[in-house]
């Protein structure tokens, strides 16, 4: 098949697990071109195994000190670059995949073909235990975000719906032999305030942290090494860790838990999908949850903070059988792999 595969690459989740899947898929004999939007040219990394891919600008999401700022994202929208960019897309794929990118979903509707979402977002169309802004999020937002005919849906539980376990990349399985350094947690937090964070973790001299920067080489800053992005050296980083310290995101989350490691997470406020998942991951006992980031926040999960470990069943082979066949009904094949 030809697949149009759209990432929204506002975040490196979306990356990460699309990452996975593209890989199968052209393994399989499928040509793939991936479509990225949702982040500045200039601040990709590790895309060589993309090939062939196309960025677009698509629409941004601006967050200040851990929180969306709404009047900023609307702002940087630009609605003819947009409606341009769905225009240039022809007629020439048999399926299109978007996991949460807008472009690739429009350009489906427009030329009628198929087209699958994909991810953690979807988990929210089915009937799952929802606040009431994710309630009307899901409603309102994430039909018009990207319209779609099918999902691929997957979660920290299935909620007993048609919904797969996150999936794990090869290179984080079989890891109980690497040895982990102790006393020391890395931290993965892009939207949050980098200066403010790094004075806090410097006041916790007990520990060592490993903090992931749009930064160009590595830097020192007392207890923290500061590392510019990388995806292999941050997935070693994470298996080698006692913990993480991150947004309540899904995908790394997700990975943190398949490897036992303990979580402290903070939800962006205003952004509904991770107060869910902050609440969820408390509830299933996967992970502390805290409003701010302090000395005494971080410094309690070190020292209290625990870890529940969950080694979900692989569902690549599945989600790739539900890509070739979207029209066929994968549910029963879907809960037989929580079990």
């Amino acid at each position: 098949m030809n697949i149009l595969y759209g990432v929204n690459a506002t975040g490196n989740g979306h990356i990460s697990r699309s990452r996975i899947t593209i890989s199968e898929l052209k393994k399989r004999g499928h040509n793939v071109t991936v479509l990225f939007s949702g982040r500045d040219v200039n601040d990709f990394f590790d895309l060589e195994e993309f090939r062939p891919y196309i960025i677009k600008q698509g629409f941004t999401f601006v967050f200040r000190k851990g929180k969306l700022n709404v009047f900023k994202t609307l702002l940087n929208i630009d609605l003819i670059q947009f409606v341009r960019d769905i225009f240039k897309i022809k007629k020439e794929y048999d399926v299109v995949v978007t996991d949460f990118e807008p472009i690739s979903a429009y350009a489906a509707r427009k030329l009628g073909i198929h087209c699958i979402g994909i991810g953690h977002q979807y988990s929210f169309l089915k009937k799952i235990p929802k606040s009431f802004k994710m309630k009307l999020a899901s409603l309102l937002f994430l039909r018009f975000y990207t319209p779609i005919n099918s999902t691929i849906s997957s979660h920290f539980y299935h909620f007993n719906q048609s919904i797969l376990p996150p999936f794990i990349e090869k290179g984080l399985k079989n890891q109980d032999s690497v040895p982990t350094i102790k006393n020391t947690f890395l931290v993965y937090l892009p939207w949050e305030d980098q200066d403010q964070m790094i004075s806090i973790l410097n006041t916790i001299k007990s520990s060592e942290f490993i903090y992931y920067s749009s930064l160009n080489k590595e830097l020192q800053i007392g207890n923290v090494t500061l590392k510019p992005f990388s995806n292999k050296y941050f997935k070693e980083d994470l298996i080698a860790c006692n913990g993480l310290l991150t947004n309540a995101g899904f995908q790394l989350p997700a990975e943190a838990i398949y490897l036992g490691k303990k979580i402290l997470c903070k939800p962006l406020l205003g952004q509904p999908e991770q107060e869910h998942n902050a609440k969820t991951l408390k509830k299933l006992q996967h992970a502390s949850v805290c409003s701010e980031f302090t000395n005494e926040n971080i410094e309690h999960w070190i020292r209290y903070g625990k870890q529940k470990k969950e080694l979900y069943n692989d569902p690549n082979d599945l989600m790739i059988e539900m890509i070739e066949n979207p029209e066929k009904n994968f549910n029963n094949k879907i809960l037989k792999l929580w079990k």
